[in-house]
């Protein structure tokens, strides 16, 4: 599935993002404690942005643990599912860390008002931007931003809210394995029926001699925009990424607001 070098390159960055992952959650927390104690802005960022770091900083750990890139054959079933647990959850929260640092900074300036109350409040909305400082109001509206989070956080996180659960397809087959494969789920459910749990296993355990590891997920076969699969590991690690250099950005000016709204 991947080079040599493709692989070095992945790794390299998972290390990468890992520090910068607790680099940014280290920074919600300090921010937090800067601020009067029971602040609405300090509750956003501590237990909002911290947490949800926290878990994506997890997330991903897990899913590299699980499912290394180097990953040889398919994954049991259950491997496979709770991949899928920690995909669902980071995707999740990557949406929702967002709101909370878009709370965070209406709440310290005291805007929730002017912005037309909570509908109003989000990085994606106009009434919030108007009053960001330049710098997190370039970043926001950047076009590679606006794509990223259309086409896929958004896309991706209404999916899963809403329509259609984030799925990892078991594996890789030729056409030959996946005739084979069919064959065997019909076994399976004839084990089933008759409570044969003995030659189940044994059905599974051939399965996951068919076919090569499949690390990327989607979450539609029909819907427009959902049916390439999207890259597992590199999506995860450029998502982590974004959050750290957005999260930089933000950290350096989300005390300032444009006074001119």
């Amino acid at each position: 599935m991947y080079t040599d070098q493709q692989i070095g390159e992945i790794e390299a960055k998972y290390s990468d993002v890992k520090e910068g992952l607790e680099r940014l959650h280290i920074s919600c927390v300090t921010n937090s404690n800067a601020l009067p104690h029971g602040s609405r802005a300090g509750e956003y960022l501590l237990f909002g942005a911290g947490r949800r770091i926290s878990v994506l900083r997890r997330s991903l750990s897990r899913i590299f643990d699980i499912f290394p890139i180097r990953l040889e054959r398919p994954l049991p079933f259950w491997e496979i599912t709770d991949v899928q647990i920690y995909l669902q959850a980071s995707v999740m929260n990557l949406s929702g860390l967002f709101d909370n640092l878009a709370w965070t900074f209406v709440s310290f300036h005291d805007l929730e008002r002017q912005v037309g109350g909570k509908f109003g409040v989000g990085f994606q909305r106009e009434e919030t931007q108007q009053f960001l400082p330049q710098e997190l109001r370039d970043y926001v509206l950047n076009e590679q931003h606006q794509t990223w989070h259309r086409d896929y956080l958004k896309n991706y996180r209404d999916a899963l809210a809403h329509r259609i659960p984030l799925y990892i397809p078991p594996a890789r087959f030729t056409h030959e394995e996946n005739e084979r494969y069919s064959e065997l789920e019909i076994e399976k459910l004839t084990y089933l029926r008759e409570h044969d749990f003995d030659r189940l296993a044994r059905v599974e355990a051939d399965q996951r001699m068919l076919g090569q590891p499949m690390p990327a997920f989607l979450h539609s076969f029909g819907e427009d925009g959902a049916l390439t699969p999207i890259l597992l590991h590199p999506q995860l690690l450029s998502d982590a990424a974004g959050v750290i250099e957005f999260g930089d950005t933000f950290f350096t000016h989300w005390k300032e607001r444009d006074w001119t709204s």
